[in-house]
Formats: structure tokens, sequence, C-alpha cells
């Protein structure tokens, strides 16, 4: 049965209850009928209501008797986050991808109206920003150089503009990427032929190889007739047209003629996505590489497996990926994460993961894949139910709600498919690393498996931790096997056992202080903390706003204002390899959505990877810099981004709540 002639409204009390309210605008009556829908984590009846399935935080509510909705009539009922550390606060906490199913599976669709936002203020309150000056200390380019000296005087670079180079493969690479990254951004200063005099120039650009002591350094020189570029690697010169790219467009083509010395602190520069909540397009991946590269960033961390899917398909193994990308009523993965009724997703086939690949490399950026274990498989389990020990009584749940979502490593089915597994992700990705995950187990995995407890005394391990980082060690190897290194999330080391340990790159998510912390005890580490660089986050408190709050509110001048490296402990930076800002998608819901999740706040995380400790900019200043020049820039390159001034932020949380009671 399909019908729109249902209506659902909900709205928010004091204290914080989802008070819905179900409309029957039809001319029959339903009954025997259950209420579905997503909402970021497992909730907790309240009113009028009963839980009939739960799965993370895909929900069904029955009334509480038998009850008929007749035409004309209404169903109320009360509802809220079984946790009350899940305190809502913006609308994408709230029910989404709505439907009624009666009681042999029809599907009735509801017409949702969202959670009242009429209470957001019209007004745009004008930002303030400090004067739009040229000075010595600063320039407009994202990430700031290592040196800039000024000059007297401006470079014109309106078009045309002569490009010189000597016949070097390196330097023909470099200026190809460039230019097909700014004819592909808007931002064509790289237009007529090369190695052609034209007299009508009003610059003359001039690419030179001169060694430089650091890999992708270069150098600027800049006069009121023409640029010198130098560098002595293919990073260094396409970072040098980068740099030349953005500084066309900032200063609008009048440049300030001076001396840029440009070198990266870091080795690792990265920007992680989440394709599991949220199934993007290739499009959508390619236009992130390009906007990731012109702001130097060199690590794009393509999470494809969790709970909720298998991503990558390979030739040997396809119906792990066929069978888990589709989400919806009725299939292997419900629909969480507002997916709605139908069925939604995809999954990157060997074409789609070239096209990434290549469009990675041609922009000098390294793909990573994820393959995360040993727990967030729940998608893999309902297909291969032989992952788990059918005599394993544990019944863990997982922090996203999902019950018995990890894989045994005492069983051999899952050694003999994880490992399979692992060979195409390492056969299929030229990058130097795989991620194999390991957060988040639930400490009650295991506890009650016999096949586990056997394991234990075998390898002399004492606890699940132990468990989990023996069963992350051993699949390193077989990373090793592939010629590739392994890195994981920071708990892959929290355990420990006697089997000799592979060399592991940590990503370090859970507070910066936790990184430190690996950094002393010698681990090799890339800091990610959650608090500053996690952009799934919220940007503000306002009920309009979107993103998670669990590890804070990250406006955008919190996404910069952070130590990297402690200022009594310099020794550390030794073993902190880089930076990485990270994206997860619970509350995308549309591909679009992830541009104003990411701009501004990748300004900072740029600065943050690429800038010397002494050049980097403070948030205030870089905040300044995205109003005054980068909005410009991203909306010539086609991004969203987003602006904190359209929203009336409430001061008073005495204030917000009575608003939030009232809708």
């Amino acid at each position: 049965m399909i019908s729109t002639e249902f209506s659902l409204t909900t709205s928010i009390n004091s204290d914080n209850y989802f008070c819905s309210t179900l409309i029957n605008n039809s001319n029959e009556s339903i009954e025997n009928f259950m209420f579905c829908f997503s909402i970021l984590a497992p909730v907790r009846v309240i009113e009028n209501c009963n839980i009939f399935k739960s799965a993370g935080g895909y929900i069904e509510l029955t009334h509480l008797e038998n009850f008929v909705l007749k035409p004309g009539q209404e169903w109320n009922f009360k509802y809220a986050y079984k946790e009350s550390r899940h305190m809502p606060m913006n609308h994408r906490w709230a029910p989404q991808g709505v439907f009624l199913k009666n009681n042999n599976g029809e599907v009735v669709n509801l017409e949702m109206i969202d959670l009242d936002l009429k209470r957001i203020s019209s007004v745009v309150p004008t930002p303030k920003y400090s004067s739009d000056k040229l000075n010595h200390e600063s320039l407009r380019l994202v990430p700031h150089p290592y040196s800039w000296e000024a000059s007297a005087g401006v470079c014109n670079l309106c078009a045309p503009i002569n490009i010189l180079f000597n016949d070097s493969d390196m330097i023909s690479n470099a200026y190809k990427s460039a230019s097909d990254l700014a004819s592909r951004l808007n931002l064509n200063l790289f237009s007529g032929p090369v190695n052609e005099i034209n007299e009508k120039a009003s610059s003359t650009v001039k690419l030179k190889l001169q060694n430089h002591l650091s890999d992708s350094s270069y150098q600027i020189t800049l006069t009121s007739d023409d640029v010198e570029i130098t560098a002595g690697d293919e990073p260094g010169f396409y970072y040098g047209l980068i740099s030349l790219m953005q500084l066309n467009q900032t200063y609008h083509q009048l440049i300030p003629c001076g001396s840029i010395i440009d070198k990266p602190r870091f080795s690792w520069r990265g920007q992680h996505l989440d394709t599991v909540r949220h199934f993007y397009s290739v499009d959508s991946l390619l236009k992130l590489l390009d906007l990731m590269s012109l702001f130097k960033l060199n690590k794009f961390h393509w999470h494809g497996v969790d709970d909720e899917a298998f991503r990558f398909k390979f030739d040997r193994n396809p119906e792990v990926a066929t069978a888990t990308s589709k989400r919806g009523n009725g299939l292997l993965v419900p629909p969480v994460f507002g997916s709605g009724p139908d069925a939604t997703g995809d999954c990157y086939d060997r074409e789609d993961m070239h096209k990434v690949i290549n469009r990675a490399s041609a922009n000098f950026i390294e793909v990573m894949p994820e393959f995360d274990l040993p727990g967030h498989n729940m998608a893999l389990i309902n297909l291969f139910p032989g992952l788990r020990d059918p005599e394993d009584q544990s019944c863990e749940v997982s922090v996203q709600g999902y019950s018995e979502n990890t894989l045994n490593p005492a069983m051999p089915e899952t050694f003999s498919l994880v490992e399979s597994l692992i060979d195409d992700l390492c056969d299929m990705f030229p990058g130097e690393y795989i991620h194999l995950g390991g957060d988040e187990v639930a400490p009650e995995s295991w506890t009650k498996s016999p096949a586990i407890d056997v394991l234990k005394e075998k390898h002399r391990l004492n606890n699940g931790k132990d468990v989990a980082s023996w069963f992350i060690n051993k699949l390193s190897k077989r990373v090793e096997l592939n010629n590739k290194k392994t890195s994981a999330w920071q708990e892959a080391e929290d355990g420990q056992h006697h089997d000799d340990k592979s060399e592991k790159l940590l990503f370090s998510w859970q507070n910066l202080e936790s990184g430190f912390n690996l950094a002393r005890e010698g681990y090799k580490v890339v800091l990610c903390p959650a608090e500053h660089i996690y952009f799934d986050m919220a940007q503000s408190r306002n009920y309009a706003d979107r993103g998670a709050n669990w590890a804070a509110v990250i406006p955008f001048e919190k996404a910069v204002d952070w130590p990297i490296i402690p200022n009594n402990e310099p020794e550390l930076e030794a073993n902190i390899q880089g930076i990485q800002g990270h994206l997860w998608c619970e509350t995308i819901l549309k591909d679009s959505e992830m541009e104003s999740m990411l701009c501004p706040r990748i300004l900072g995380l740029a600065e943050s990877a690429w800038s010397s400790e002494s050049n980097r900019r403070k948030g205030s200043e870089l905040g300044d810099l995205a109003i005054t020049s980068y909005r410009e820039l991203f909306e010539k390159i086609e991004w969203d981004h987003y602006k904190a001034e359209n929203f009336d932020i409430m001061s008073d949380p005495i204030t917000n709540k009575e608003a939030l009671a009232s809708e």
C-alpha cells in the first residue's frame, strides 16, 4: 500500500523527549502497523509506544495495544535517546527516513514535517574581521609558507602569461597535473601554450630545476615582470604552481612582489572520508581530492568498511560488496542514517577505485583504504554468520548500538575471508599503507566464546584487548606479505601479546594527549584529535546546524588553535608523522553536505599539517582570511562553505531550552 496521506510532526520538549504526532489524513483506517525511522543512537520509550525492533539507530515502534488509526485521528507518543549522553542538539538528531509498515510488510509512505526551525533569525549579523591589509608576516596563501619576504611592487598575472621551462619530464608532469587541476577548479591561470613567447603577455612564469634540501619544497620569486619557481622534485613544482594559483585568486591577479621559500612540516597531511554511513558518488570523491590538493593535503583515508557496508567490490569475492552495499526495509542492512525504506547505496567496483586512485596520483595524493577490524562488522557478519563462534553467548553491544558486530578470530572462516579481502585491497591500492581499524571493540566481545577461550590459552592472551591486538598483528603479517605496511587506530596497541609485533602507523583520535602519550612510548603517530579536527562535529550549538557533539562543538578557531607538539617536548615531533582531519557521515544525507562540513575548517587542517610552528597562524587571523579571501575562492571552485553568521546563535542556554520546548 502506497500512500502519502499520513503525516508526522515531531518536537522536542524540555526533558529532551521526542514528541511525535502521527496524523491519518486518508480515507482509510490503518491497524497493526509500525512506525519506522532512523536516529543517531538507540532509543527508549517514554509514553504510548513500544519498541518492536532496534538495530543501532534504526527503530520500529508500535502502539501499546491493538490500535486502529482511523481517518482524521492522530497517535501521540514520546521516546528519547537511550543514553543521557545522547542529548539532541540540532535537527539532524531527530528522526529521519520515516515510514510506516503494516503487519504484512507493506510500506506506507509518510510526509515528515521537520522540527520547527521558525525561530532561526533571518537577521544576519555583520561579520567582524581585521582590516584587509598586506603585511610582511602573513600572505593570502593557505597553508602559510615557511618564509615570505615582501618587496616593493606587484606582479600582474592577468592573462595571457608566458610559461617557460626546459625539456624536463619532472617539470612537464608537475605542470600538466597543476594545469589540469586549475582547469577543473575554474582557476585557469595556465591556459596558454608552454615555451612560446607572446609579446602581449603581462608576465612570464619560469620553472627551473634546482636542488632543495627537503622533499616537496619549492621557492617562488615574484617581481613586477616575471615569476620564477624552483624545485628539486615533482611535488615541489606542483605545490609551487598550486601556490601561484591560489595567490592569483586571493590577490585578484595582482600579487605582491617578494620571495616565498616553502616546505612541508609533516609528511602525512591527511583527510578521511566515511563512505559507509553515507555512500558518495565517485564524482564527489574526485571533487574532494581536488579540494585536498589545492591545500597541499597528500593522504586520502578512504573509510570503506564498517558496520553498515563493505564498499569495495573485488572480482574474487564480489558478493561481499554487492550484498552489503544496499540498505533498506527488509534488507541485510536496515535503513539506518535517514536512508528510508527503499533500497539505497552502492559499492565501488574496480573501475571506480581506479578513477579515485588515478585522480589521487595526478594530485600527488596517496590513497589509504580501511578495512575496520575486528569490530564494526555487522553487515559482514549478517552475510557470513560463520565469522562468529556459534557457541558465543557474549551478546556484546557496540557503542553505536549494534548487537554482536565483532568478528571472531578463532573461527577459520574469519581468517580465510579476511585475509582474502586484505590481499585484494593490497593488490588494488598502490599506496604504502592498508588501514586495519582496531577501534571501538565492545568490551563484552568474546567473554563467553569457548573458541576464544582456547585461543587465549594457546597464545597466552588474558583479555579481549589482548585478543584484538593479537588479531590485528596477525593480519599485519598478511599485509606485509603483500609488501605493504599496516596502519590502525590507536586501540590496536591497547592489548598485550607475546607474538612478534609488526610496526604500525597509529592514528590517535580519542584526544590530543593520548596521541602525545603514544609518541612518548615510541610509536609512529598521526594526530587526529576528535575535539579539534573531527569535521562531523557541529560548528555551533544552533538548532538549525548539523553534526554531532560527542567530542566537542568545533567552530573554525577550535580547528586551528591546538598545540601540535607540547612546548616542553619538542623531541616528540620525531614520532609524530603528521595530522589528519576526519569526516564521519552519520548526519550526512546527501553528497553536497560534505562541503560545508569541511570548508572552511579544512583551511585550519592544511595550515596545521604544512606550516612551521613559528609561521602557523592563529585561528582568529586565519578566520579573517577565510572570510575576506577564501569565501570567494570556495565560490569560484563551486564548493559550499559554512557561514556562521547565517545562524542566530543563542548564547543563553535557558532561552535556548525554552525555544525548543515550545516547538
